[in-house]
């Protein structure tokens, strides 16, 4: 049950505050900033100032440190800790680059060319690679240029007139032809399209005799799958971007190690530093007189 503004009041009234010498002294303390680190923290611009002062203060609360020397240990006692945060966190960017490198690789692997013999020599070998995004920025040129003829197409049928209306059709897929792939549904789609408009070719009379009506279904449902051909390939794009993001944000936390001993000598310095000064504190704090 919730207590009226009024008894809450009284309530508060009947309080006396701390009794002992100890409690005075710590309940004068509460509203006091503790040192130098919580007032200006050495953090660097990735960390969150927040959750270090939350470090902070779980410390002064669980020791209450009452002298200067308590108070200096509490504080190497935070920044051991923030420290051994940093080393986890390059540690664990020296694992995700290795990672995030295989797993590029095994989600966007390089386009190989067959390899060729040298005209100079035999016995060497080339081979061409093409890298993933390359390949696909170009595939998505292709397809945007595609897409933009067949619609100029059927935007001017009326005035072309038939006979040249499939000629324009037939045109444009010829110029727009990819064959580095043909997995993509759009692809087989364009060489299905293409053989039949071919198969309608009248060589006495030099014009393609296929039914427009027909043509027509066929380059808009072309145009459709092309588009989401394009819609796949920026979403490919964009994962791929993250990926290579990630790698970039990996490797700058990794510089800061260049050298793997000294890092190891860091981390075990650290921890050293780290235990002493809690040893320290926690011997103060046991001592009668404190």
């Amino acid at each position: 049950m919730v207590s009226s503004p009024e008894i809450s009041r009284l309530n508060g009234s009947k309080s006396r505050g701390p009794t002992t010498e100890r409690g005075k002294t710590i309940s004068s303390r509460n509203a006091t900033k503790h040192g130098l680190l919580v007032q200006k923290p050495p953090l660097l611009v990735t960390e969150d100032l927040e959750t270090f002062e939350g470090l902070v203060q779980g410390l002064i609360d669980q020791y209450q440190p009452e002298s200067p020397v308590e108070h200096f240990l509490v504080q190497q006692v935070a920044m051991g800790v923030l420290k051994q945060y940093r080393l986890w966190s390059v540690e664990a960017a020296i694992a995700n680059v290795e990672i995030l490198k295989a797993q590029r690789l095994a989600r966007f692997p390089d386009v190989v060319t067959p390899a060729e013999v040298e005209l100079d020599s035999f016995d060497k070998y080339r081979e061409k690679r093409t890298p993933c995004k390359q390949v696909l920025e170009q595939k998505k040129r292709a397809l945007e240029a595609l897409i933009h003829d067949l619609t100029f197409d059927l935007a001017h049928q009326e005035e072309r007139g038939e006979a040249k209306t499939l000629e324009a059709f037939r045109d444009s897929l010829s110029e727009n032809y990819s064959p580095e792939s043909k997995v993509a549904e759009v692809e087989r789609y364009r060489d299905e399209f293409d053989e039949w408009l071919c198969a309608s070719w009248n060589g006495r009379k030099r014009k393609y005799t296929a039914n427009l009506a027909e043509a027509i279904v066929r380059v808009e449902r072309l145009i459709e799958l092309a588009g989401q051909q394009v819609a796949e390939i920026d979403q490919a794009l964009a994962e791929m971007a993250a990926v290579e993001e990630a790698i970039a944000q990996a490797n700058t936390t990794t510089m800061e190690v260049p050298n793997p001993e000294r890092f190891m000598r860091y981390q075990r310095e650290i921890n050293r530093d780290l235990y002493e000064a809690l040893d320290r504190l926690e011997a103060i704090q046991q001592q009668p007189n404190h």
